[in-house]
C-alpha cells in the first residue's frame, strides 16, 4: 500500500474515532498513531464492501469502523437473545430448560433437543427463546432493554438498535461479569465461541479465550440477499481487549463470527486492544 494510500485511511480512522458513539467531545482527541495504523491496517486487510464492521477497544471507545450511518437502527436479529435472557433472570429465579423439537419452531429442523439457557445461548434456539417470552410475563424483559438502548420486535425473538448503540450494550454485557442475571449469559457465548454457532471463533483465536454471538437480519440492501448474517465476538472473556460487531450481506451469521474473529486476531497481533 502506497503512503499517501495509508495517511488518507488513518486520517479516515481518526474521524471515525471522533464520531463514535463514546467519544468524549467532537474530536475531543484523535487517536494515537498506533490505533490509526491499526484502523487502517484492517481497512486494507478486510476490504470487503459486504462488509460492516465496528471495533472497540478496552474503554469501549470505537478503534476502527466502516458502517454507513452507525446511529440509524437496522434489525438485530438473534443478536437480541442474550439481552432478552438477562431480562428474565431478573424477574425470575432462575433459568429454566425447554424442549427444542425443531421442524417449524426452530431454524434447526431435527430440534435440538431438552435446553438450559448456555446451550440455548450458544446454539441461538429459537424454539427455547420463543417459549421464554411466552413464559416470561407481559413486558418482563422492557426494563432490561431499555437500560441496554436495546427494543424487541413485539414478542418475538429478535429486535432493532443501532449498531453503535448494539456495540455499546454488548461491551456493557461483556463488563458485567458479577451480576447473576449476565454470568449464565455470557457462559452460554462463551460456549457459542467454542462448540456453537460461533465456533469458527475458537478456531480464529486458539489461545484467546473468547465469546460471542451471531444472528441473522433481513437484508436492508439495495441489492437484495435472503439476509444478513451478524455477529458479536469479544476477546479475551475475562477481561476484554477488543469487541467486533460485525455484519456481511448475504452470508449467514457464522461466517459473521469467522470475520469478526479473524479481525481480532489482527488487531491483537499489533497490540491494537491494549
Amino acid at each position: 500500500m502506497g503512503a499517501i494510500t495509508t495517511r488518507k485511511l488513518a486520517a479516515i480512522a481518526g474521524v471515525l474515532f471522533c464520531l463514535g458513539p463514546r467519544a468524549a467531545s467532537p474530536c475531543a482527541a484523535a487517536p494515537d498513531l498506533h490505533a490509526q495504523a491499526v484502523a487502517a491496517a484492517l481497512a486494507h486487510d478486510f476490504s470487503d464492501p459486504d462488509l460492516n464492521y465496528i471495533l472497540l477497544d478496552q474503554k469501549g471507545q470505537v478503534l476502527a469502523s466502516r458502517w454507513e450511518e452507525p446511529d440509524k437502527e437496522i434489525a438485530i436479529g438473534s443478536l437480541i437473545k442474550p439481552f432478552l435472557a438477562v431480562g428474565y433472570r431478573r424477574t425470575h429465579n432462575g433459568f429454566p430448560k425447554y424442549r427444542c423439537i425443531g421442524k417449524k419452531t426452530c431454524w434447526l429442523p431435527r430440534g435440538h433437543g431438552v435446553l438450559g439457557i448456555r446451550e440455548a445461548i450458544a446454539v441461538s434456539c429459537n424454539s427455547y427463546f420463543h417459549q421464554l417470552i411466552a413464559n416470561g410475563g407481559p413486558g418482563f424483559a422492557a426494563p432490561t432493554l431499555k437500560s441496554f438502548g436495546l427494543e424487541a420486535d413485539g414478542q418475538t425473538e429478535s429486535g432493532h438498535a443501532s449498531p453503535a448503540r448494539l456495540a455499546n450494550a454488548y461491551f456493557e454485557l461483556a463488563s458485567s461479569l458479577r451480576d447473576d442475571a449476565v454470568g449464565p449469559v455470557l457462559s452460554g457465548m462463551a460456549m457459542s465461541a467454542r462448540s456453537g454457532t460461533s465456533k469458527a471463533v475458537h478456531s480464529d483465536l486458539p489461545d484467546i479465550p473468547a465469546i460471542a454471538k451471531t444472528g441473522t437480519a433481513p437484508c436492508s440492501h439495495t441489492k437484495k440477499a435472503p439476509g444478513d448474517g451478524l455477529a458479536v465476538v469479544i476477546a479475551p472473556a475475562d477481561h476484554p481487549r477488543v469487541l467486533v460487531l460485525a455484519r456481511v450481506h448475504g452470508r449467514p451469521g457464522a461466517f459473521a463470527a469467522d470475520v469478526a474473529a479473524r479481525m481480532i486476531a489482527a488487531t491483537e497481533a499489533k497490540g491494537g486492544g491494549r
